[in-house]
């Protein structure tokens, strides 16, 4: 009796902790939904309590036992363990789409690779204890049958202790085993977990389907009873006994490998992509550069004619008024040409930065060529720390997609504005829009219906960039007429005079 109760106590504990090391991996890569957060732990403990609950009741209720196995005293055959293996996975997948946010996709790879790398653990470590087992007990055999009396007379109960110990470095190995392979799978997958594609998810869900499919072929042919034998398939065939673990440590592999690919392949586009971000930068600040020296070129060539001009008004002036009123009209032409140059040198408007005014004013002219109406009421906030440069990228970017969504609307217009509360900088860019609007609510991100996405794809990875350096976010909305793109930006304290002020 003490043996039996034994023996279900360590069955129980190796069954929690198998199941809380998996919910370790499912937990740490999703998100628990809102209505649940204040009650996170109680979500990854439910996990446990349910899987073990439905366990116990298929191997220690007898009509279970009976339904599952076609036996009440339990399983004859290791096939029957393959149908409570696949209740028990849609049993936790329904679980997890309960209670966790995520794709759909994204939350049955998590579980189903938890459950794959539990039984090709298993399956890894089981053959080679196996084998431990059956050398140790040939040796006991032996030194008892050469006269060791001791172990002779107490031959069944240090056959107890040995399996005893057994079963505790088996189960210390197979959690030390299977708690690695899910840490290093964790700390992969957590670097990719948004930014996963399709095809991504598939390459790293072919190696699971291989190992999950091996340990049903397993589970199929382990043992079974031939009458009132039990025949196992390692001894019928001794090869079974290296190839058995070597398959399952290789699927372990494979699955390993694939979350580390996934990850440096990711890495690496993600620096192409940063490279990117900073070409593009330097491409706003040679606009900068070049909006800048037609002002000041404009500017010394102003007052290097500036003598011209004022020589040449006053030949005009000097000439007597004719009847036709031609000099009326020379004179108005010419000051109107005075003007339109002087035009050219205006800015269009004063945030309060000269960066910014080159950016709005330049922005300003393009959408008066293509006749969009903007509106510009944007301040500078120059007592918050934000770099000009940084602002400059937002406005960049943000009313370049404005210029280009709304030209092609029947009555285009911009309206550009800005607004501080407390240490926090709004920017708002409204534009007429009637289009689609697509958008990944995954990653949070808009997307562009152009082909050529991952270039289009940087203006918005540009403001993203910007706005999570001050701690800030994008948010947009479309109301199918118009389209709000707010920025938010959190200032910081900056010194004046020895004083600190936001």
């Amino acid at each position: 009796m003490l043996k039996e109760i034994i023996y279900f106590l360590l069955d129980l504990a190796e069954l929690i902790l198998r199941r809380w090391i998996m919910i370790g991996l499912i937990h740490g890569l999703l998100t628990v939904k809102d209505k649940y957060a204040s009650r996170e732990k109680w979500v990854k403990v439910g996990f446990v309590i349910i899987s073990t609950a439905y366990y116990l009741a298929v191997n220690y209720l007898p009509p279970l036992k009976k339904f599952f196995y076609g036996h009440e005293e339990g399983m004859f055959t290791s096939r029957a363990s393959i149908a409570p293996l696949f209740l028990s996975l849609l049993l936790m997948l329904v679980y997890c789409f309960y209670f966790y946010y995520g794709k759909k996709s994204s939350t049955f790879y998590l579980v189903f690779t938890a459950y794959t790398v539990n039984e090709l653990t298993l399956f890894t470590l089981h053959s080679l204890f196996v084998v431990l087992l059956e050398i140790i007990s040939a040796v006991l055999t032996s030194v008892a049958l050469n006269g060791n009396e001791l172990i002779l007379s107490h031959f069944t109960q240090i056959f107890e202790v040995v399996n005893i110990i057994w079963n505790l470095s088996y189960q210390a190995v197979f959690f030390l085993l299977c708690y690695k392979v899910l840490q290093i799978l964790h700390r992969n997958l957590s670097c990719v977990r948004r930014k996963r594609n399709h095809i991504q998810e598939v390459f790293l869900l072919v190696p699971s389907v291989m190992g999950f499919c091996l340990v049903i072929l397993l589970r199929s042919i382990l043992y079974d009873y031939n009458g009132s034998q039990i025949r196992f398939v390692m001894d019928e065939y001794p090869e079974t006994r290296l190839l058995i673990p070597m398959l399952s440590g290789l699927c372990l592999i494979s699955i390993i490998l694939s979350s580390v690919i996934l990850r440096k392949l990711v890495e690496s586009s993600e620096k192409e992509m940063l490279v990117e971000v900073y070409q593009n930068r330097i491409s706003d600040m040679e606009e900068h550069m070049k909006d800048v020296e037609h002002l000041y070129d404009g500017i010394r060539g102003m007052r290097h004619d500036m003598k011209n001009h004022l020589a040449d008004l006053e030949i005009l002036l000097g000439q007597e008024k004719n009847v036709s009123g031609e000099y009326e009209k020379e004179v108005r032409r010419y000051l109107d040409g005075l003007c339109e140059a002087m035009e050219e040198l205006d800015m269009k408007c004063s945030s309060g930065n000269p960066v910014t005014d080159v950016v709005i004013s330049r922005k300003m002219r393009s959408a008066r060529q293509k006749g969009i109406n903007f509106e510009n009421t944007f301040i500078f906030p120059e007592k918050l720390g934000i770099s000009a440069f940084d602002i400059s990228i937002l406005l960049n970017n943000g009313l370049d997609n404005a210029l280009e969504a709304a030209e092609n609307e029947e009555d285009p217009s911009i309206y550009l504005g800005s607004y501080v509360k407390g240490n926090m900088f709004f920017i708002e860019i409204w534009n007429s829009f009637t289009g689609e609007l697509f958008a990944d609510e995954a990653e949070k991100t808009l997307l562009t219906s152009k082909a050529d996405d991952g270039i289009h794809g940087l203006g918005m990875k540009n403001m993203q960039s910007c706005a999570e350096k001050y701690f800030g976010t994008l948010r947009w909305e479309s109301s199918g007429k118009e389209f709000l793109l707010e920025i938010m930006l959190q200032g910081k304290e900056i010194e004046t005079n020895g004083k600190k002020r936001n």
